[in-house]
């Protein structure tokens, strides 16, 4: 039975407010919880505990292939597919993450300790394939305009483990590996009822002409989430191999800061990229139309967040503590990445909704190319504030050659 997708003016800002509304109270435990992280680790174990987290994230695209987007532009198309969908792509993600698990496992011990300890990389391997099968339950109700389950189990989510790193600083424990374990319990957990959601709802079922409809198409999508991440996490590893754990505690909390800024623009994504796809498919003057208006609203938010951002950099910080004092000038330059960090989001919804994935992938490994070169370039005379100017022209090239595409597909 086919689910019905009402793509009504109310519906869409309904449910981009349900999703930000979730996704702010998600963000805002997940800032405080890692502020407080931060704070009780000191510079040097929030170092580790930002490495490992950020190695492993990279290294997630090698099971999750970028399925989640295809999973959100199919199902927005076709709602009646959904409970195939997201079977299918559960099981592909499940199956080859076992086998990254037991890879990573392995060569843990060989890395170096002093940025990846191997019973902290360990963990964070188990947090990073819970979170990205949770990530499929949510996106899976995101693509059927159903926003509100996931916005509530990520704000629960993410408000237990806010709870339970309090109990740890209660009981003063500073090990690094404490605050993962409680990370990746927090995560089975609600992987686990997500999991018993859907299949209630959209009854989860595996399909193989499913699942090898999306291997067959998963290339241009893995390699735009991979250099996604690699556009966002590649200057902490570099950070982390070429200056060490404290540079790399000093840096974290501000660029992860940063990212969690994404919030307002993502909840545009997430909710517009099923939308548009589905409006470009059945009604294009419509699309062309919704499309500009995500621009100017996405352009908006971002203008307004650079601002915040840029004023509180000296209050936020000194919530961490005095030993994160430079971290101020890194935020004031990273909340620049903000505005247009944006309009990529706003751009690359109507690249991916049009099926022009493989023009969006082009553009960000010219991006990426460009991060990795000039940071290994400026990483020893800048140092950390450099890095944080080269992820604001990254984001800038990204913005430029989307906006490109765009305009030469209208």
């Amino acid at each position: 039975m086919a689910i019905p997708f009402d793509v009504n003016r109310s519906k869409i800002i309904t449910n981009i407010t349900t999703l930000f509304s979730g996704s702010a109270i998600a963000q805002g435990m997940t800032a405080l919880t890692l502020l407080l992280t931060a704070r009780q680790l000191q510079v040097d174990g929030y170092g580790q505990y930002a490495a490992c987290i950020t190695l492993t994230s990279m290294l997630s695209i090698l099971f999750s292939l970028g399925l989640d987007i295809w999973l959100l532009r199919e199902g927005g198309k076709s709602t009646e597919r959904i409970g195939g969908l997201a079977g299918s792509v559960l099981s592909i993600k499940a199956s080859l993450g076992l086998i990254w698990i037991i890879i990573l496992f392995t060569i843990a011990p060989q890395l170096n300790q002093q940025s990846f300890p191997t019973s902290l990389l360990r963990w964070s391997v188990i947090l990073l394939w819970s979170d990205t099968l949770f990530a499929t339950c949510l996106t899976s109700f995101k693509s059927a305009l159903r926003n509100q389950t996931p916005s509530v189990l990520e704000a629960s989510a993410d408000s237990a483990w806010f709870g339970l790193t309090l109990v740890l600083m209660i009981y003063g424990l500073v090990r690094p590996e404490a605050y993962m374990q409680v990370r990746v319990l927090v995560s089975l957990i609600a992987l686990t009822i997500s999991l018993v959601l859907l299949l209630r709802r959209f009854h989860l079922r595996f399909d193989a002409s499913i699942a090898r409809e999306a291997l067959a198409g998963f290339f241009h999508f893995a390699a735009s989430d991979f250099l996604g991440m690699l556009t966002m996490r590649a200057d902490v590893v570099i950070i982390s191999v070429t200056l060490g754990k404290t540079a790399t505690g000093l840096y974290s909390p501000a660029v992860g800061l940063v990212n969690m800024g994404f919030l307002a623009p993502m909840a545009i994504y997430w909710v517009m990229l099923p939308v548009l796809s589905n409006l470009y498919k059945h009604h294009t003057e419509q699309a062309h139309k919704t499309a500009f208006r995500t621009i100017i609203l996405s352009l908006a938010i971002g203008f307004s967040l650079t601002i915040l951002y840029f004023i509180c950099a000296p209050l936020v910080v000194r919530l961490l503590g005095p030993s994160f004092t430079d971290s101020v000038e890194v935020l004031r330059i990273l909340s620049l990445v903000l505005l247009f960090k944006c309009g990529s989001f706003a751009m690359a919804t109507i690249l991916v909704a049009k099926n022009h994935q493989a023009k969006r992938a082009l553009i960000q490994a010219i991006a990426v190319t460009f991060n990795i070169l000039v940071n290994l370039l400026i990483v020893y005379t800048y140092g950390i504030n450099g890095v944080a100017m080269v992820y604001v022209l990254t984001e800038v090239l990204l913005f430029s050659g989307y906006t490109w595409f765009v305009w030469r597909t209208r």
